[in-house]
Order: structure tokens, then C-alpha cells, then sequence
């Protein structure tokens, strides 16, 4: 399903990646397991096609990453970041706008899952009338997760998508991730996800 053949990157004069390999088979998990700075963010922006490697080749789902197909490769992904930004004057307004991009319009958005996945994560109904500037960090990373399994992809990427949550939370979330039948990599720091089997912990 994903496979890094022999990557390499440079970035700001730094050695990033040295003859990267990777092979993650479809619905099989994986947790990027490594200090800060070592390119784990990094990783997962080279597999969006955020970030161009120097040699070496990526291959999703059969298809080589390259320009010509970065558009085709991306719709089969979902990919949430460090740094998460609404936009749009509500949440709720901001979800239908995913939905109405061209690549999301034959999805079938479900508003009934929708709040059924904010119950689940533990967030009032009413979220979806504030504003996204008015959420706290650990509120944008739960609307971001209930955002990707409404859109269903093949393939989720996930950066930190733990770190602003507590104890609890954190596990919830991670319940609901290890049991999806999707391609997953997941960076994080946080040490519950090391709890479950259902995560290869990698590193270089």
C-alpha cells in the first residue's frame, strides 16, 4: 500500500532521510516512535507530496508518486498536521465545505455519524455553531479526527493527532483508530498508543 524505496532529503542543508525504506502493507499500522527534529512530520508531508525527496521512490496503492499523479494519490488520503486551521464562521460550516470540494462531493456525509462521533469524543452538539477560532487545541485535533473518519479515505496520516488531549481522551482516540480497517501512520510522542499491539512502532 505504501512503500519508500531508497529515500533521501535534504532540507536546509540537513541529511533528513539516508536510504529511507518502508513497506506498509494495506490496513496495517504504523507509529513513528522518535525524538523531535528526526523527521517524523517530515515523513508524512513527503508521502502527501508536501515535500519533494531528492532520489530514491514512493509508491501508494500501486502508483508512483510523482508529479503527474500527486492529485490522484492525495484523494486517497486523509492527512491531519501539527498545526490544524479551520476555516469558515462555524465548525459545522467548515465540514460542509470539505464535503463540497469536487473530490469529496460523492461521499455520502452523514450528519447522524457526525454526532454520533461527537459523543464519542466527548464534545457537545453545539460546537458545530462556534467558531473554529474560538476552540482550544485539543477541540480542533477531536473535530480534525470526527472530519476524517466522516470522510472515510483508504489512507490516514496522522501527526500528533494526540498531544492536546488528556489522559482519557487520548485513549478513546486511540481506541477508535486501532480499529478502523484502514493504511495508518501515526507520529506521536504520546506513550498510550505504545499500549496497542495493532501499531508496528518504527524509527531510523
Amino acid at each position: 500500500m505504501i512503500k519508500l524505496k531508497d529515500v533521501n532529503l535534504f532540507l536546509k542543508n540537513k541529511k533528513i532521510f539516508t536510504n529511507l525504506n518502508l513497506n506498509l502493507e494495506e490496513n496495517k499500522k504504523i507509529l513513528l516512535r522518535m525524538p523531535s527534529g528526526a523527521g517524523k512530520s517530515t515523513l508524512l508531508k513527503v508521502i502527501m507530496g508536501y515535500i519533494p525527496i531528492d532520489s530514491g521512490s514512493i509508491t501508494i496503492d500501486g502508483t508512483i508518486l510523482n508529479a503527474k499523479e500527486i492529485y490522484n494519490v492525495r484523494s486517497n488520503i486523509a492527512y491531519i498536521s501539527q498545526n490544524i486551521t479551520f476555516s469558515e464562521n462555524s465548525v459545522e460550516e467548515y465540514i460542509e465545505l470539505i464535503f463540497s470540494f469536487k473530490k469529496n462531493r460523492k461521499i455520502n456525509y452523514s450528519k447522524k455519524k457526525l454526532i454520533e462521533l461527537l459523543e464519542k469524543l466527548q464534545l457537545d452538539e453545539k460546537i458545530l455553531k462556534k467558531s473554529p477560532k474560538s476552540l482550544s487545541g485539543g477541540e480542533k485535533q477531536r473535530i480534525a479526527i470526527i472530519l476524517v473518519l466522516l470522510l472515510d479515505k483508504k489512507i490516514l496520516l496522522l501527526d500528533e493527532i494526540t498531544s492536546g488531549l488528556d489522559h482519557d481522551l487520548k485513549i478513546k482516540v486511540i481506541e477508535v483508530i486501532k480499529g478502523l480497517e484502514k493504511t495508518i501512520i501515526v507520529s506521536s510522542h504520546d506513550n498510550q498508543w505504545l499500549d496497542y499491539d495493532e501499531f508496528r512502532v518504527m524509527g531510523w
